[in-house]
């Protein structure tokens, strides 16, 4: 009867840890008016105190596997219900830390400090307990058990409470032009997801990369600092819009919807498994940047009266099974399905042009093999070059084609290729890198460096049409290797098709060029929201004040900034 004694008390305190654990994700959620919970949330109590009361009898037996003295426990102890609580704190103080590192940047402030607050109360929780559960005196005093009970309760009203504090503001249609601004520039944003700036200027100064270079040359260039979850909706969403994810609705990169259906959770807590255990419960949905409730650069430009085109920001190459691609016109998607990577409604390169461009990147010999690792990395290879050649023809407009207010482009190749090249590019990051992938591989993440130079020095051509255009070039984040742990236990990675992560947000970056720019000028650092106020003040456009990011002012000449001072507006509104 010993161990299933233990076994009962454990579930109690595992009950408790269930508990915490369902309120904190149904706190991390906004919910609408008059929403609750999602029911399923029950599921996540009943799983974590099961898994309680089997892990920690069994450790706790193991402990004692050569003790002299038998076990006496009662049903209901104090001193073995805050032994077990004790134990259980460990996984819930590490977990409610872990949450709040990675969604600091991602929660509204107010639920920031209170997930702060849980955590240092949780943290006080878990101290008393380890005290009263170590010395024998504070195991039989019913005071000392009460501190226990009371502490462990001091958690709760600490939690993020369900309800929506997230959305946009001022959703009143903004004035109209404010006076004394210069008239729109044309703008080109170009968007190089895993491109790293390091890497960028070690080739540019071997002279490998000719458009990047005349890119700093002849404008201002600095880091950006990314975002954790560091997932291509988010980060995408951050930098088009100027918010931050708790402003414009995507916090993640999949929602997850309980199998009895309620409402759906995008962000769960932290380090403790929660997506692999409940996966029985519930179903993923797919999000991209178009989830957005904050509107576009190109759609504020559309608002003012300009013109507004994008492509290629829904096209997510860590999406599983990627997917779909869409083409924003208007504010409007035109989404293509499909079975290939590309997916978008403009027109595929020919075969022979696609194998000049794989070529230039690969060896022959290499493009031909026919051994299985090697078809799969090439095919890796395949579709990045036409996913970035979808978007790339939206930079080949006709002659006869008005010139476009904003025309913002993403292209996904690098990040597909960083994934699974980076280990050949880097192989003493590795360590157990072959000379025969180091031969056949090594050159091609460099080889792709090249292939978006000559994206870049397209749109450069393009851009010097008009003496008032603008280019900005941007990476939201860039690619290191993947962490040792994660290269003996991912299938993807043992199987050589994923050796790079941004999982924990490493910087992008931020290229400027154009008549108002200073030249070869570093400005140090900004944020991924800094970017779309600092086009709209290149743009001659109001800042909006609920944007989260604020104008790369020493991006621009003193001669600009004194004749263009900062009109300023309440919110461009939700997204159209």
């Amino acid at each position: 009867m010993t161990p299933l004694k233990l076994v009962v008390q454990s579930a109690l305190a595992g009950l408790y840890g269930g508990t915490l654990i369902a309120l904190l994700t149904a706190g991390l959620r906004p919910a609408p008016p008059g929403g609750g919970p999602p029911a399923g949330l029950a599921a996540v109590v009943v799983v974590y105190a099961l898994l309680a009361a089997l892990i920690w009898p069994a450790l706790y037996g193991a402990l004692r596997f050569f003790a002299s003295r038998p076990l006496h426990p009662r049903w209901l102890s104090g001193r073995y219900l805050a032994g077990f609580h004790a134990a259980n704190g460990v996984v819930l103080t590490g977990c409610l830390w872990a949450t709040l590192s990675r969604y600091r940047r991602v929660l509204d402030a107010d639920r920031v400090g209170q997930l702060g607050h849980a955590c240092l109360a949780m943290s006080l929780a878990w101290l008393v307990a380890v005290v009263v559960a170590s010395v024998p005196a504070l195991r039989r005093s019913s005071l000392a058990l009460g501190c226990v009970v009371a502490t462990a309760l001091l958690v709760l009203p600490f939690l993020p409470r369900v309800g929506d504090r997230s959305a946009v503001g001022g959703a009143g249609r903004p004035a109209g032009w404010a006076p004394g601004l210069a008239p729109a520039r044309q703008l080109t944003l170009l968007n190089f997801d895993g491109a790293e700036l390091d890497q960028i200027l070690a080739m540019q100064a071997l002279g490998k990369l000719p458009a990047m270079s005349r890119m700093s040359e002849e404008g201002g260039y600095g880091r950006l600092r990314s975002l954790v979850p560091c997932v291509a909706p988010v980060t995408r969403a951050t930098l088009i819009t100027g918010t931050l994810p708790f402003r414009h609705g995507v916090r993640n990169d999949h929602l997850r919807r309980f199998a009895g259906g309620g409402a759906s959770i995008d962000l769960v807590p932290a380090a403790i498994g929660f997506d692999r255990l409940m996966a029985p419960f519930f179903r993923a949905q797919g999000l991209s940047s178009s989830d957005r409730r904050a509107p576009a650069l190109w759609e504020i430009a559309q608002q003012r009266g300009g013109a507004g085109q994008a492509a290629g920001w829904d096209v997510d190459p860590d999406a599983a099974g990627a997917a779909t691609a869409g083409e924003e016109r208007g504010g409007a998607a035109a989404v293509a399905q499909g079975t290939g990577p590309a997916l978008m409604p403009t027109e595929l390169p020919a075969d022979a042009a696609r194998r000049a461009i794989l070529e230039g990147i690969l060896d022959p010999e290499v493009l031909d093999a026919r051994d299985e690792l090697t078809r799969r990395l090439v095919a890796e290879l395949e579709r990045a070059v036409a996913d970035d050649e979808a978007v790339r023809t939206r930079l080949r407009r006709e002659p006869g084609e008005p010139a476009t207010g904003v025309l913002a482009l993403s292209f996904p190749g690098i990040d597909r290729v960083g994934h699974a090249f980076l280990r050949s590019a880097r192989p003493g990051d590795f360590g157990n890198v072959t000379n025969r992938e180091i031969e056949r591989f090594g050159g091609v993440l460099e080889g792709y460096y090249r292939y978006i130079d000559g994206i870049v020095a397209e749109a450069i051509d393009r851009a010097a049409a008009d003496s008032t255009a603008l280019l900005l070039v941007t990476s939201t984040h860039g690619m290191k290797p993947e962490p040792l742990r994660r290269r003996f236990f991912a299938p993807g990675i043992r199987g050589g098709l994923r050796s790079g992560t941004h999982s924990d947000g490493p910087d992008g970056f931020l290229f400027a060029r154009g008549p108002s720019v200073l030249l070869g000028h570093r400005f140090g650092k900004g944020s991924l929201a800094d970017v779309t106020p600092t086009a709209l003040y290149a743009l001659g456009l109001p800042v909006a004040r609920d944007l989260d990011g604020g104008i790369l002012a020493g991006l621009f000449t003193e001669r600009y900034t004194f004749r263009n001072p900062v009109a300023v507006i309440d919110s461009y509104g939700p997204r159209p």
